[in-house]
């Protein structure tokens, strides 16, 4: 071929949809899906979808347009949105702990403070949805330990500009009653089965004196 022959426009895909309302349009003139093979790097020939840099072959749907899925504990953001994503038992615990907070720091006005607070209440929920749902301990483990990050920004923060302290349950408290509450959850779903111990927790063990000739 000669350099100066334009090269035809690769072909459509049959089965996508969009061929028949584009197929008279030039494809220079059409928005390529940007999808790329992972083997061999070839681009995607067929025309995107409307509003889209994909065809519908490669994911363009205009049910879904990507974001987090429906319930996804990604879906919790802070601020005036908070109402959005919580359900309506969830409301009720994240006003309570709201509550609780503003009872332990009655003037809790400045923007920082209420961020944190907020941010912090989210977490909790994200929490007990882990406990509730029977989620692996290194999820529990992780936010609880966010959580307590969190309370702890508060606390110091609120310390630094006011010369004030907060009382807030300390580290080791949340961590026991979190470890309660994932094990009276366990033994609820294991019934009269012996529950596991949990990482650091001390087994009670008998020692008893071995004479010589005794097998071990």
């Amino acid at each position: 071929m000669k350099r100066w022959q334009k090269r035809a426009p690769p072909p459509l895909l049959k089965n996508n949809p969009q061929n028949q309302r584009m197929s008279n349009m030039a494809f220079k003139d059409a928005k390529r899906c940007i999808a790329k093979a992972k083997r061999s790097g070839e681009r995607c020939k067929n025309p995107a979808v409307k509003g889209y840099s994909v065809c519908r072959v490669h994911g363009a749907n205009s049910k879904n347009r990507g974001g987090a899925p429906k319930g996804s504990l990604n879906a919790l953001v802070h601020g005036c949105f908070v109402d959005r994503f919580l359900k309506p038992g969830e409301e009720v615990m994240f006003n309570k702990f709201m509550d609780g907070l503003k009872n332990d720091i009655p003037d809790m006005n400045e923007s920082s403070d209420y961020a944190i607070a907020v941010t912090a209440g989210m977490v909790f929920i994200r929490l007990q949805r882990a406990i509730e749902g029977d989620a692996q301990p290194n999820s529990v483990d992780f936010l609880s330990k966010t959580l307590i990050r969190h309370l702890e920004a508060l606390k110091i923060t609120r310390h630094a500009r006011k010369g004030t302290d907060i009382n807030l349950p300390s580290p080791a408290q949340w961590a026991l009653e979190l470890i309660e509450k994932t094990r009276r959850r366990q033994k609820e779903l294991d019934g009269n089965r012996e529950v596991r111990a949990l990482p650091g927790d001390v087994i009670d063990v008998e020692v008893t004196d071995v004479e010589e000739g005794d097998d071990m």
